[in-house]
């Protein structure tokens, strides 16, 4: 008589799956730039159960909204609360008032149909000028203005180096490269020197990297600029941030002149940056300065050391007998004198901005490898542990161990049966 041995496996395999918010923003928000505050309403696909508030505030009062039960959701928040930010602005000239407000479908927690938006309004100043004429006796004196149009300048930050592409998001530790660009309309005209950079979390810390002349401060933070052309500087730098804070603003002024002919362009002469040098600025400086009421704004003047593009003079009365009788030699200098005068006797200033959000390096990474500024996220757990083995969580161990017992048992149990002989009974 002989006997087989019978071993049931059973296995189940449990799956969940997390269920989203059954709502959203449809199409865009809609701003109401007043003169007193901003208005921000979202339409939702279905009622609206949520919180809409401004980011980093959702426990004071007045920078957040519990409206619900329709399906329009939004907030109105005043130029002088919720960290509402304010820059003036030289060309154009005007006031950026900006937020980030952040619209939240859960009760309780932040889930992945929620959205962040920034907001920003601005608000134009603008200088008309007017004339009039008057004729006496049979002479009249006709008026020339000539307009020199100011550059159009831009400050980006860019993956690696000069040529590669402009980038919102980094590492701490990668490289990048700071680039201040100006484009003109005429050629050999105007020469840039950037200075006054600042940097600041959008909370009023603010930090100065780069002095009134243009000199570097922090040599760990940003070098003296190099200026490859006259309307272009730029320098290498590795992304760095503030402590629990995500976001960084940079904010630069860049002094545009006109050129000389046949001369280079003056740049800063600066000796080489110190460590530890930048310069923490006090209060609430910078380009996040605490709002006042736009009626305020408008009654305020620009810095005497930076004229506003919009106010620039009109050139002298031509007077054309007297400019016919000028030797060719020195019509280049009187064209140049003309320009000079409809662009302004001070130096044109722009204010240019950027903004980069740094990412945090992981935790208990050594700061000397290049895996310490790592970015934790789900891509980068799944590549380290499909380099250093398996993860498993206690039940998933136990099952494992439990599994692993029967299989090893099954095949004990086979092993004996075939090498066990077989008994006939005469």
């Amino acid at each position: 008589m002989t006997w087989k041995p019978i071993i049931c496996l059973a296995v189940f395999v449990l799956s969940a799956s997390a269920i989203p918010v059954d709502n959203n923003v449809e199409g865009e928000p809609e701003v109401e730039c007043g003169p007193n505050s901003i208005t921000v309403n979202f339409n939702t696909r279905n009622p609206f159960e949520g919180h809409v508030y401004v980011k980093g505030l959702y426990d004071q009062a007045g920078c957040r909204s519990d409206e619900g039960g329709r399906q329009v959701a939004g907030i109105e928040l005043p130029f002088d609360s919720c960290n509402t930010a304010r820059t003036r602005s030289l060309n154009p000239k005007g006031v950026f008032v900006s937020t980030t407000v952040v619209i939240s479908f859960h009760p309780q927690f932040v889930t992945k149909v929620d959205r962040a938006y920034r907001i920003q309004c601005f608000y134009m100043e603008s200088d008309k000028t007017v004339s009039t004429q008057i004729e006496v006796s049979d002479l009249t004196t006709a008026f020339q203005t000539q307009v020199v149009p100011m550059p159009v300048c831009k400050y980006e930050i860019l993956d690696g180096g000069p040529s590669g592409q402009p980038i919102q998001f980094a590492t701490i530790g990668q490289q990048v490269y700071h680039k201040w660009t100006c484009d003109s309309e005429t050629t050999d005209t105007f020469c840039a020197v950037v200075h006054s950079c600042t940097v600041d979390d959008g909370n009023g810390d603010t930090v100065q990297i780069l002095n009134e002349e243009g000199c570097a401060l922090d040599k760990f933070l940003l070098n003296n600029l190099e200026y490859p052309t006259d309307l272009m500087a730029g320098q290498e730098a590795h992304v760095y941030k503030y402590a629990d804070r995500s976001q960084l603003f940079y904010q630069c002024q860049i002094s545009i002149t006109i050129k000389d002919p046949g001369s280079e362009c003056a740049r800063p002469t600066c000796s080489e940056p110190q460590g530890f040098g930048a310069v923490k600025q006090a209060g609430a400086g910078g380009a996040h300065a605490a709002a006042a009421p736009i009626a305020q704004a408008g009654a305020e003047e620009a810095p005497a050391a930076a004229p506003a593009a919009a106010a620039i003079p009109a050139a002298a009365p031509a007077a054309a007998p007297a400019a016919a009788a000028v030797p060719r030699a020195n019509l280049a200098q009187l064209r140049l004198l003309r320009k000079k005068r409809s662009f302004g006797e001070n130096e044109g200033i722009l204010d240019v901005r950027v903004e980069i959000n740094t990412l945090d390096i992981m935790e208990g990474a050594n700061p000397s490898a290049p895996e310490a500024a790592a970015l934790v996220s789900e891509e980068d757990v799944r590549r380290r542990l499909s380099s250093n083995g398996i993860c498993l969580t206690p039940i998933g161990f136990a099952s494992f161990l439990g599994i692993g017992t029967v299989v090893a048992t099954a095949l004990s149990a086979t092993i004996f049966y075939v090498a066990r002989p077989t008994s006939h009974k005469h």
